[in-house]
Protein backbone atom coordinates (compact mmCIF):
# COMPACT_ATOMS: atom_id res chain seq x y z
CA UNK A 1 0.00 0.00 0.00
CA UNK A 2 2.19 2.75 0.84
CA UNK A 3 4.60 2.37 -2.07
CA UNK A 4 3.37 3.32 -5.63
CA UNK A 5 6.17 4.86 -7.58
CA UNK A 6 5.71 2.43 -10.77
CA UNK A 7 2.04 2.71 -10.66
CA UNK A 8 2.18 6.46 -10.15
CA UNK A 9 3.99 7.11 -12.79
CA UNK A 10 2.75 5.13 -15.23
CA UNK A 11 -1.13 6.63 -14.11
CA UNK A 12 0.03 10.04 -14.67
CA UNK A 13 2.35 9.58 -17.63
CA UNK A 14 -0.75 7.36 -18.83
CA UNK A 15 -3.79 8.87 -18.73
CA UNK A 16 -5.06 9.49 -21.39
CA UNK A 17 -5.10 5.96 -22.61
CA UNK A 18 -8.44 3.79 -22.21
CA UNK A 19 -7.53 0.09 -20.84
CA UNK A 20 -9.17 -2.80 -22.83
CA UNK A 21 -9.53 -5.10 -20.30
CA UNK A 22 -12.52 -6.78 -19.49
CA UNK A 23 -14.01 -8.09 -16.09
CA UNK A 24 -16.70 -10.56 -14.85
CA UNK A 25 -19.91 -9.51 -15.64
CA UNK A 26 -21.42 -6.91 -12.84
CA UNK A 27 -24.66 -4.94 -12.18
CA UNK A 28 -26.13 -1.84 -10.24
CA UNK A 29 -28.46 -3.60 -8.25
CA UNK A 30 -25.28 -5.77 -6.95
CA UNK A 31 -22.57 -3.10 -6.50
CA UNK A 32 -23.53 -2.23 -2.61
CA UNK A 33 -24.94 -5.60 -1.75
CA UNK A 34 -22.93 -6.60 1.60
CA UNK A 35 -21.73 -9.74 1.05
CA UNK A 36 -23.71 -12.48 3.21
CA UNK A 37 -20.57 -13.38 5.64
CA UNK A 38 -19.67 -9.40 6.06
CA UNK A 39 -20.43 -7.38 9.23
CA UNK A 40 -22.35 -4.38 8.99
CA UNK A 41 -21.00 -2.59 11.68
CA UNK A 42 -23.43 0.55 11.54
CA UNK A 43 -26.24 -2.30 13.16
CA UNK A 44 -24.20 -3.46 16.37
CA UNK A 45 -27.33 -5.63 16.90
CA UNK A 46 -26.76 -7.71 14.22
CA UNK A 47 -22.98 -8.20 14.71
CA UNK A 48 -21.92 -11.31 16.64
CA UNK A 49 -21.49 -11.34 20.74
CA UNK A 50 -17.95 -12.55 21.34
CA UNK A 51 -17.27 -14.56 24.18
CA UNK A 52 -16.31 -13.91 27.76
CA UNK A 53 -13.18 -15.95 29.09
CA UNK A 54 -11.73 -15.36 32.33
CA UNK A 55 -13.57 -12.30 32.88
CA UNK A 56 -10.83 -10.86 29.93
CA UNK A 57 -11.67 -9.33 26.35
CA UNK A 58 -8.71 -9.38 23.95
CA UNK A 59 -8.55 -8.11 20.66
CA UNK A 60 -5.46 -7.82 17.92
CA UNK A 61 -5.53 -5.85 14.95
CA UNK A 62 -2.55 -6.23 12.10
CA UNK A 63 -2.18 -3.67 9.91
CA UNK A 64 -1.20 -3.58 6.18
CA UNK A 65 2.10 -3.47 5.35
CA UNK A 66 3.33 -5.67 2.01
CA UNK A 67 6.53 -6.98 3.25
CA UNK A 68 6.68 -5.48 6.15
CA UNK A 69 4.32 -7.71 7.85
CA UNK A 70 7.85 -9.74 8.35
CA UNK A 71 7.55 -7.35 12.03
CA UNK A 72 3.85 -8.91 13.06
CA UNK A 73 5.12 -12.15 12.52
CA UNK A 74 8.11 -11.52 14.35
CA UNK A 75 6.39 -9.65 17.27
CA UNK A 76 3.55 -12.55 17.47
CA UNK A 77 6.37 -15.29 17.51
CA UNK A 78 8.67 -13.32 20.06
CA UNK A 79 5.11 -13.06 22.31
CA UNK A 80 4.65 -16.39 22.18
CA UNK A 81 7.95 -17.02 24.04
CA UNK A 82 7.31 -14.71 26.60
CA UNK A 83 4.57 -16.81 27.61
CA UNK A 84 2.14 -13.76 27.79
CA UNK A 85 0.40 -14.21 24.34
CA UNK A 86 -3.15 -14.26 25.15
CA UNK A 87 -5.82 -16.64 23.39
CA UNK A 88 -7.22 -13.78 21.53
CA UNK A 89 -11.21 -13.31 21.17
CA UNK A 90 -10.75 -11.24 18.37
CA UNK A 91 -8.06 -11.22 15.49
CA UNK A 92 -8.44 -8.56 12.86
CA UNK A 93 -5.99 -8.59 9.69
CA UNK A 94 -5.65 -6.16 6.74
CA UNK A 95 -3.76 -6.98 3.46
CA UNK A 96 -0.37 -8.43 4.39
CA UNK A 97 -2.44 -8.54 7.82
CA UNK A 98 -5.00 -10.74 6.45
CA UNK A 99 -2.74 -14.04 6.10
CA UNK A 100 -0.81 -13.14 9.48
CA UNK A 101 -3.94 -13.26 11.04
CA UNK A 102 -5.27 -16.37 10.26
CA UNK A 103 -1.98 -18.00 11.49
CA UNK A 104 -2.31 -15.87 14.42
CA UNK A 105 -6.14 -16.77 15.34
CA UNK A 106 -5.12 -20.19 15.02
CA UNK A 107 -2.77 -20.33 17.82
CA UNK A 108 1.70 -20.72 18.03
CA UNK A 109 1.94 -23.70 16.23
CA UNK A 110 1.42 -21.70 13.25
CA UNK A 111 4.46 -19.54 13.91
CA UNK A 112 6.96 -20.69 12.67
CA UNK A 113 4.61 -21.36 9.52
CA UNK A 114 4.28 -17.41 9.68
CA UNK A 115 8.27 -17.71 9.87
CA UNK A 116 8.51 -19.32 6.74
CA UNK A 117 6.12 -17.59 4.89
CA UNK A 118 7.59 -13.97 6.27
CA UNK A 119 11.37 -14.26 5.74
CA UNK A 120 11.93 -16.63 2.54
CA UNK A 121 9.34 -14.84 0.07
CA UNK A 122 11.43 -13.22 -2.95
CA UNK A 123 9.25 -10.94 -5.58
CA UNK A 124 8.99 -13.64 -7.93
CA UNK A 125 7.13 -16.10 -5.14
CA UNK A 126 4.58 -12.98 -5.25
CA UNK A 127 3.93 -11.37 -8.63
CA UNK A 128 5.42 -10.92 -12.02
CA UNK A 129 6.04 -8.17 -14.11
CA UNK A 130 3.44 -7.71 -17.23
CA UNK A 131 5.84 -5.51 -18.92
CA UNK A 132 4.15 -2.83 -20.98
CA UNK A 133 0.64 -5.07 -21.37
CA UNK A 134 0.19 -3.97 -18.35
CA UNK A 135 -0.23 -0.86 -18.41
CA UNK A 136 -3.35 -1.49 -20.95
CA UNK A 137 -4.99 -4.05 -18.25
CA UNK A 138 -6.12 -3.49 -14.68
CA UNK A 139 -2.82 -3.95 -13.05
CA UNK A 140 0.84 -3.41 -13.44
CA UNK A 141 1.66 -6.92 -12.03
CA UNK A 142 0.72 -10.53 -12.01
CA UNK A 143 -0.03 -11.57 -9.06
CA UNK A 144 -0.84 -15.44 -9.87
CA UNK A 145 1.91 -16.69 -7.77
CA UNK A 146 0.65 -14.89 -4.34
CA UNK A 147 -2.29 -17.28 -5.48
CA UNK A 148 -0.52 -19.84 -5.63
CA UNK A 149 0.66 -19.57 -2.11
CA UNK A 150 -2.72 -19.00 -0.39
CA UNK A 151 -3.78 -22.13 -2.19
CA UNK A 152 -1.29 -23.84 -0.70
CA UNK A 153 -1.42 -22.99 2.73
CA UNK A 154 -5.01 -22.37 3.70
CA UNK A 155 -6.61 -25.20 3.29
CA UNK A 156 -9.90 -27.15 3.88
CA UNK A 157 -7.97 -28.58 7.21
CA UNK A 158 -7.61 -24.66 7.74
CA UNK A 159 -10.99 -24.07 7.39
CA UNK A 160 -12.30 -27.01 9.59
CA UNK A 161 -9.81 -25.13 12.22
CA UNK A 162 -10.95 -21.88 11.95
CA UNK A 163 -14.25 -23.01 12.52
CA UNK A 164 -14.03 -24.73 15.51
CA UNK A 165 -12.70 -21.39 17.23
CA UNK A 166 -15.33 -20.09 15.22
CA UNK A 167 -18.20 -22.16 17.52
CA UNK A 168 -16.07 -21.29 20.67
CA UNK A 169 -17.05 -17.48 19.77
CA UNK A 170 -13.75 -16.30 18.83
CA UNK A 171 -13.79 -13.98 15.90
CA UNK A 172 -11.59 -13.50 12.97
CA UNK A 173 -12.22 -10.82 10.97
CA UNK A 174 -10.06 -9.93 7.44
CA UNK A 175 -10.71 -6.40 5.55
CA UNK A 176 -11.57 -5.47 1.98
CA UNK A 177 -12.85 -2.63 -0.02
CA UNK A 178 -15.58 -2.97 -2.48
CA UNK A 179 -14.34 -0.80 -5.45
CA UNK A 180 -17.16 -0.31 -7.08
CA UNK A 181 -18.91 0.90 -4.07
CA UNK A 182 -16.21 2.79 -2.37
CA UNK A 183 -16.73 0.61 0.88
CA UNK A 184 -15.33 -1.30 3.44
CA UNK A 185 -16.37 -4.87 3.77
CA UNK A 186 -15.54 -6.28 7.18
CA UNK A 187 -15.68 -10.57 6.23
CA UNK A 188 -16.15 -13.01 9.16
CA UNK A 189 -13.52 -15.78 7.99
CA UNK A 190 -15.21 -17.89 10.57
CA UNK A 191 -18.67 -17.71 9.05
CA UNK A 192 -17.20 -18.36 5.49
CA UNK A 193 -15.02 -21.48 7.18
CA UNK A 194 -18.89 -22.91 8.93
CA UNK A 195 -19.27 -23.64 4.71
CA UNK A 196 -22.45 -21.71 3.47
CA UNK A 197 -20.93 -21.27 0.19
CA UNK A 198 -20.50 -24.03 -2.48
CA UNK A 199 -16.79 -23.81 -2.54
CA UNK A 200 -15.80 -21.87 0.66
CA UNK A 201 -12.31 -22.86 0.88
CA UNK A 202 -11.74 -21.10 -2.80
CA UNK A 203 -14.26 -18.21 -1.57
CA UNK A 204 -11.83 -17.65 1.96
CA UNK A 205 -8.57 -17.41 -0.03
CA UNK A 206 -10.10 -15.25 -2.42
CA UNK A 207 -11.15 -12.65 0.33
CA UNK A 208 -7.37 -13.33 1.74
CA UNK A 209 -6.17 -12.51 -2.12
CA UNK A 210 -8.17 -9.55 -2.43
CA UNK A 211 -7.28 -8.14 0.95
CA UNK A 212 -3.64 -8.05 -0.23
CA UNK A 213 -4.74 -6.45 -4.13
CA UNK A 214 -2.90 -3.11 -3.85
CA UNK A 215 -4.84 -1.72 -6.77
CA UNK A 216 -2.87 -0.92 -9.92
CA UNK A 217 0.08 -3.17 -9.03
CA UNK A 218 -2.47 -6.51 -8.20
CA UNK A 219 -5.56 -7.09 -10.73
CA UNK A 220 -8.72 -6.64 -8.31
CA UNK A 221 -10.39 -10.14 -6.91
CA UNK A 222 -13.85 -10.33 -8.32
CA UNK A 223 -16.14 -11.63 -6.02
CA UNK A 224 -20.44 -12.91 -5.94
CA UNK A 225 -21.69 -11.23 -2.85
CA UNK A 226 -24.70 -13.79 -2.18
CA UNK A 227 -25.36 -17.20 -3.67
CA UNK A 228 -27.44 -17.30 -6.46
CA UNK A 229 -26.30 -14.78 -8.90
CA UNK A 230 -23.41 -14.46 -11.22
CA UNK A 231 -23.05 -10.74 -11.08
CA UNK A 232 -19.86 -10.06 -8.67
CA UNK A 233 -18.03 -6.83 -7.11
CA UNK A 234 -14.62 -5.78 -7.53
CA UNK A 235 -12.65 -6.20 -4.15
CA UNK A 236 -8.94 -4.89 -3.81
CA UNK A 237 -7.05 -3.80 -0.73
CA UNK A 238 -8.92 -3.35 2.17
CA UNK A 239 -5.83 -0.82 3.47
CA UNK A 240 -7.48 2.04 0.84
CA UNK A 241 -9.82 2.49 3.27
CA UNK A 242 -9.01 0.92 6.77
CA UNK A 243 -4.68 0.11 7.48
CA UNK A 244 -5.90 -1.36 11.05
CA UNK A 245 -9.04 -2.87 11.35
CA UNK A 246 -11.16 -2.14 14.43
CA UNK A 247 -14.59 -1.25 14.86
CA UNK A 248 -16.95 -0.77 18.17
CA UNK A 249 -18.65 -4.11 18.36
CA UNK A 250 -15.58 -5.48 18.15
CA UNK A 251 -15.19 -4.77 21.53
CA UNK A 252 -18.79 -5.46 23.37
CA UNK A 253 -18.25 -7.93 26.21
CA UNK A 254 -19.32 -7.98 29.33
CA UNK A 255 -15.56 -8.84 30.73
CA UNK A 256 -14.09 -6.36 32.90
CA UNK A 257 -10.68 -6.55 31.35
CA UNK A 258 -10.71 -5.31 28.01
CA UNK A 259 -7.83 -4.98 25.97
CA UNK A 260 -7.09 -3.71 22.63
CA UNK A 261 -3.45 -4.83 20.43
CA UNK A 262 -2.16 -2.88 17.56
CA UNK A 263 0.54 -4.57 15.57
CA UNK A 264 1.34 -1.72 12.82
CA UNK A 265 3.58 -3.43 10.39
CA UNK A 266 5.10 0.07 9.28
CA UNK A 267 6.84 2.46 11.09
CA UNK A 268 4.88 5.24 13.13
CA UNK A 269 8.15 8.03 13.08
CA UNK A 270 7.27 11.65 12.87
CA UNK A 271 9.80 12.45 9.76
CA UNK A 272 10.27 10.37 6.59
CA UNK A 273 13.70 11.78 5.88
CA UNK A 274 15.30 8.50 4.77
CA UNK A 275 15.47 9.10 0.68
CA UNK A 276 15.76 12.66 -0.83
CA UNK A 277 13.08 13.69 -3.32
CA UNK A 278 14.89 13.41 -6.74
CA UNK A 279 13.96 15.89 -9.21
CA UNK A 280 11.73 14.00 -11.25
CA UNK A 281 7.89 12.76 -11.36
CA UNK A 282 8.09 8.79 -9.95
CA UNK A 283 10.42 10.20 -7.16
CA UNK A 284 7.63 12.78 -6.72
CA UNK A 285 4.92 10.81 -6.99
CA UNK A 286 6.42 8.18 -4.90
CA UNK A 287 6.71 10.71 -1.63
CA UNK A 288 3.60 11.91 -2.34
CA UNK A 289 1.82 8.84 -2.21
CA UNK A 290 3.64 7.36 0.69
CA UNK A 291 2.73 10.37 3.08
CA UNK A 292 -0.47 10.04 2.19
CA UNK A 293 -0.60 6.89 3.22
CA UNK A 294 1.59 7.47 6.50
CA UNK A 295 -1.50 10.21 7.09
CA UNK A 296 -4.47 7.53 6.93
CA UNK A 297 -2.87 5.15 8.74
CA UNK A 298 -1.97 7.87 11.69
CA UNK A 299 -5.86 9.22 11.90
CA UNK A 300 -6.56 5.51 11.67
CA UNK A 301 -4.60 4.66 14.42
CA UNK A 302 -5.65 7.46 16.65
CA UNK A 303 -9.40 7.28 16.14
CA UNK A 304 -9.26 3.06 17.02
CA UNK A 305 -7.74 4.64 19.96
CA UNK A 306 -10.30 6.89 20.41
CA UNK A 307 -12.84 4.77 20.07
CA UNK A 308 -10.95 1.95 22.57
CA UNK A 309 -10.71 4.62 25.69
CA UNK A 310 -14.70 5.47 24.87
CA UNK A 311 -15.37 1.67 25.84
CA UNK A 312 -13.12 1.20 28.53
CA UNK A 313 -10.69 -0.74 26.17
CA UNK A 314 -7.09 -0.30 27.35
CA UNK A 315 -4.89 0.43 24.24
CA UNK A 316 -1.36 -0.89 23.49
CA UNK A 317 0.56 -0.55 20.35
CA UNK A 318 3.68 -1.35 18.83
CA UNK A 319 5.68 -0.71 15.01
CA UNK A 320 8.34 -0.97 13.52
CA UNK A 321 11.55 0.54 15.55
CA UNK A 322 13.29 3.73 14.34
CA UNK A 323 16.31 2.08 14.55
CA UNK A 324 14.83 0.04 11.08
CA UNK A 325 15.15 2.34 7.85
CA UNK A 326 11.98 2.76 6.49
CA UNK A 327 11.55 0.48 3.52
CA UNK A 328 11.43 2.54 -0.09
CA UNK A 329 9.44 -0.46 -1.35
CA UNK A 330 6.75 -2.29 0.52
CA UNK A 331 6.05 -4.75 -2.37
CA UNK A 332 10.18 -5.90 -2.59
CA UNK A 333 10.15 -9.01 -0.81
CA UNK A 334 14.43 -8.83 0.13
CA UNK A 335 14.42 -11.91 2.81
CA UNK A 336 17.32 -10.02 4.34
CA UNK A 337 15.32 -7.21 5.38
CA UNK A 338 12.29 -9.73 6.28
CA UNK A 339 14.57 -11.34 8.82
CA UNK A 340 15.93 -7.65 9.79
CA UNK A 341 12.28 -7.35 10.38
CA UNK A 342 11.50 -10.60 11.96
CA UNK A 343 14.36 -10.38 14.49
CA UNK A 344 13.30 -6.51 15.31
CA UNK A 345 9.71 -7.68 15.91
CA UNK A 346 10.47 -10.86 17.82
CA UNK A 347 12.86 -8.52 20.35
CA UNK A 348 9.78 -5.99 20.76
CA UNK A 349 7.21 -9.48 21.03
CA UNK A 350 9.65 -11.40 23.35
CA UNK A 351 9.43 -7.94 26.13
CA UNK A 352 5.50 -8.23 26.52
CA UNK A 353 3.03 -5.79 25.56
CA UNK A 354 3.54 -4.07 28.87
CA UNK A 355 6.07 -2.37 27.48
CA UNK A 356 3.80 -1.50 24.00
CA UNK A 357 2.51 2.42 23.79
CA UNK A 358 -0.45 2.76 25.46
CA UNK A 359 -1.37 6.00 23.37
CA UNK A 360 -0.61 6.73 20.06
CA UNK A 361 2.68 8.78 18.82
CA UNK A 362 0.59 11.51 17.44
CA UNK A 363 -1.31 11.88 21.54
CA UNK A 364 2.32 11.04 23.06
CA UNK A 365 4.26 14.00 20.93
CA UNK A 366 1.72 16.43 21.92
CA UNK A 367 1.60 15.96 25.30
CA UNK A 368 5.54 15.54 25.52
CA UNK A 369 5.62 11.73 26.46
CA UNK A 370 7.58 10.95 23.11
CA UNK A 371 11.07 12.58 21.66
CA UNK A 372 10.70 13.73 18.39
CA UNK A 373 12.81 11.78 16.18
Amino acid sequence: MKNSVRFLSCLLLCVFLVSCASRPDEGETIRTVLPIEAVDPSRPNDSPIQRTRDNAHTILALSAGGADGAFGAGVIAGWTANGTRPNFDVVTGVSTGALLSVLTFLGPQYDNLARELYTTQTNDQIFKSRGLNGIFSDSLYDNTPLKSQIEKYITADILTKVAAEHKKGRRLYVATTNLDAGQLVIWDMGEIALGGRKNPVQHFQKVLRASAAVPGFFQPVYIKPKKGVQLRQAHVDGGVKEPILYANFMGRSSASKKDLYVIVNGSTRRFNDSVPVKPNLASIAQKTIFELMRELQSDTVFRHYSRAKNSGIAFHLTSIPDDIPISEKSLDFDPKRMQLLYDGGYKIGLGGADKWNTKPPSVLRETGELASN
